[in-house]
């Protein structure tokens, strides 16, 4: 009994720290947005405000989901999955961070690679795990850094990778990066709750994809996204002994064409 008292009461800090963390992303991208709009450093074109009023939608949903405690705990979300080109929420939740990233003094690249690039996914979510990226590098890269996002494709995968010229991760802090409530060194100091990461692995492993984070001796960090590519109608995936794995629609098509 005591182990199941201490249990709950583990899952209640839990609880509270992911609420804590989910609620403070979405408000801190809108209060940077309405600073520049307010200020005039931007202006209020129709698409601006929609991405704004996209932005409290998934507030709204976030809200929604850790209403769940049972749901929150296990990190099984609900996803509404379609066939969503990777590109798009990638390139949307850049812009819809770009304000925050720019107030944090960073420069702002997007290189979108080949579209599209169909995977099977929640759209939200995809946003949810991007923007828990950007945020994250925010947070704790400097003035000055630069952020850039890539899209990419293999033959079976679709890629996003999340590139800083931040201070990096140090080499043993390496295999902790995407656990659970850890936090390194700089994150302590940047007042990091250990949650965003956690969130984004385990997104990404709902979705059946991977996300891997690393450092150069020299430091920045480029964080890796990788989701199963959706297989085109008609099309299967092939593979055998020595066959590197790869749709059927392309087994025939000749290399770098």
């Amino acid at each position: 009994m005591a182990d199941d008292v201490n249990r709950v009461e583990q899952a209640r800090h839990r609880l509270a720290a992911d609420v804590a963390h989910e609620l403070r992303t979405p408000p801190a991208s809108l209060q940077a947005g309405l600073e520049e709009l307010r200020d005039g450093y931007a202006e209020a074109p129709a698409e601006r405000l929609a991405s704004l009023h996209d932005q409290t939608l998934r507030l709204g949903r976030v809200v929604d989901d850790l209403g769940k405690p049972a749901e929150a705990e296990s990190a099984r979300l609900s996803l509404h999955l379609t066939e969503v080109d990777l590109t798009a929420p990638a390139v949307a939740a850049m812009a819809e961070r770009e304000a925050e990233l720019r107030t944090a003094g960073m420069t702002v690249r997007i290189v979108p690679g080949p579209a599209p690039l169909p995977v099977r996914a929640d759209a939200d979510r995809l946003h949810q795990t991007l923007g828990n990226l950007l945020s994250n590098t925010a947070r704790h890269c400097r003035p000055g850094d630069t952020v850039t996002a890539t899209t990419s494709a293999t033959p079976i995968e679709a890629l996003v990778e999340v590139a800083d010229t931040g201070p990096g991760i140090p080499a043993e802090e390496h295999p902790h990066v995407f656990d659970r409530l850890w936090r390194g060194a700089r994150a302590r100091s940047a007042g990091g709750s250990g949650i965003g990461l956690a969130v984004v692995k385990e997104l990404v492993s709902a979705h059946g994809g991977t996300v891997t984070a690393d450092s150069g001796p020299g430091g920045g960090t480029r964080t890796t996204l990788r989701l199963p590519r959706a297989a085109p109608h008609g099309s299967r995936l092939v593979s055998g002994p020595g066959v590197e794995p790869r749709l059927a629609s392309e087994a025939n098509t000749p290399r770098g064409i």
